[in-house]
């Protein structure tokens, strides 16, 4: 997920932390309010009820009820008992209320108690020396009613509410990373070709500020690095190879001398050697250090995979003229596309001839099977050979320059191949991967992304 996302899914998730924590607190207040009220209510109209049921005169008790009715009016369910003092056991039983319910009305001071949406209230009431206990009940339908609505009305609000945050949130994250993308969007263009380019420093005096100098330093030592290797490259070819035939042309003068004794000849025979030896290793070092460095004379084009291996085993052929090198185009792709890459066709060419010579060297030229098919994002080569194959433990460092194996001191080499030709794949954005069993063979299994990937 990108961090711009998981900032605005944050930011959401934070708010509606915060807004349901909020709407929490009012839907719990707004209910004890409520509640209170409509106790309030109650507790009323059970004094009046309470006041009635002691006056001794008709009339009186009849103002009293006229007077409730006319400016109270009843609540939903109202009921009212007058209960002498003191209460006995069956009496509470019958009500079905705790016991502690009838021991809290004393002082004037009512109890309260809600159970099942119903609000019960207990009043101690004491006129002319009588004193009785009157427990009233009602349902506050309307509050009830107003709960549900607030309820509704919190949740609607909660989700409007969301849609709102996550996207002033998306707005909000694209705002802050818009200089980020810029630093990407600089840093993706920044290749060997144009190394010198750099990145625009805005005085912001921020982290971003930072972010565009740290790169631009980074960037003015690879481009010292780089120059250092081109340079190099560029000038160790020519220094290397003139010292080398000189040695070798020197070697195959004394070979041609006349009555030259058999220890001078064994000697010369073995300059001439190591010295063809050591041009060999000089110039294959050069390419692994070329690769991936001298991108200014690197020739890019479109390159079809197919015939690219036509190529290969044409090189092959010349190499190894009774090599058993077989292609197979049955899994090639319908779409064409799928075969083209965008890539330099000379470097590609020394990797697959550099895998392919191997799997025919290390199988004692054994059949060497090459399949070329496509899945949704890469052309796929597969070389596969019945050869020695590779310890597992050392599979991990086949591409480390200038490692070999464990079981293969009976073959010539210099461990400079493979680590090449995986250079040479990672300079055109692929990937290799290699599947051995010791004894079986081995199989190289290439990814190069298709052109319009």
């Amino acid at each position: 997920m990108k961090i711009q996302n998981k900032i605005a899914l944050i930011f959401t998730a934070l708010s509606a932390s915060i807004i349901v924590a909020l709407s929490i607190f009012i839907y719990f207040f707004a209910s004890e309010s409520i509640s209170a009220s409509f106790f309030h209510r109650l507790e009323v109209r059970s004094d009046i009820v309470g006041h009635a049921a002691l006056e001794e005169s008709k009339s009186r008790t009849s103002i009293y009820n006229e007077f409730k009715q006319r400016h109270l009016g009843d609540l939903p369910f109202e009921k009212h008992r007058i209960l002498a003092k003191p209460l006995d056991e069956n009496t509470k039983k019958q009500l079905a209320l705790p016991s502690s319910f009838f021991e809290e009305p004393v002082n004037g001071v009512p109890a309260r108690f809600f159970n099942h949406d119903t609000s019960y209230v207990a009043l101690n009431i004491a006129r002319d020396g009588k004193e009785v206990i009157v427990v009233s009940s009602a349902l506050d339908l309307y509050g009830m009613e107003e709960m549900a609505n607030l309820k509704k009305l919190l949740v609607i609000g909660f989700l409007i509410a969301m849609v709102f945050v996550f996207t002033f949130g998306k707005f909000f994250s694209d705002e802050i990373f818009k200089p980020i993308r810029r630093i990407i969007r600089n840093v993706k263009g920044i290749n060997a070709h144009n190394l010198h380019q750099r990145l625009v420093v805005d005085k912001t005096n921020d982290d971003v500020e930072d972010l565009s100098k740290t790169f631009n330093d980074m960037l003015d030592r690879l481009e010292i690095t780089f120059e250092m290797q081109n340079n190099f490259v560029s000038n160790a070819s020519h220094e290397f190879k003139t010292p080398l035939t000189v040695i070798s042309g020197e070697a195959e003068l004394g070979l041609s001398l006349a009555g030259l004794p058999a220890a001078a000849k064994d000697s010369f025979l073995n300059i001439y050697k190591e010295a063809e030896r050591l041009e060999h290793l000089t110039g294959s070092m050069l390419s692994l250090a070329q690769t991936g460095f001298d991108g200014k004379k690197e020739q890019w084009s479109e390159v079809r995979i197919d015939e690219l291996i036509l190529s290969v085993k044409e090189a092959a052929d010349k190499i190894i003229p009774d090599n058993k090198v077989g292609i197979n185009f049955d899994n090639l792709p319908e779409d064409e596309c799928k075969l083209t890459v965008n890539g330099n066709v000379m470097l590609l060419k020394a990797a697959f001839t550099n895998i392919v010579l191997n799997s025919c060297k290390y199988s004692d030229n054994k059949p060497v099977r090459i399949n070329i098919l496509a899945d949704n994002q890469y052309v796929i080569v597969e070389i596969v050979d019945e050869g020695i194959g590779i310890p597992d433990r050392e599979i991990g460092q086949i591409f480390v320059p200038f490692f070999r194996a464990s079981n293969t001191e009976k073959y010539k080499g210099y461990g400079i191949g493979l680590p090449l030709a995986n250079n040479i794949i990672r300079m055109h954005q692929g990937k290799t991967d290699v599947r051995s069993r010791v004894g079986e063979g081995t199989r190289f299994i290439t990814y190069l992304p298709y052109k319009y990937i």
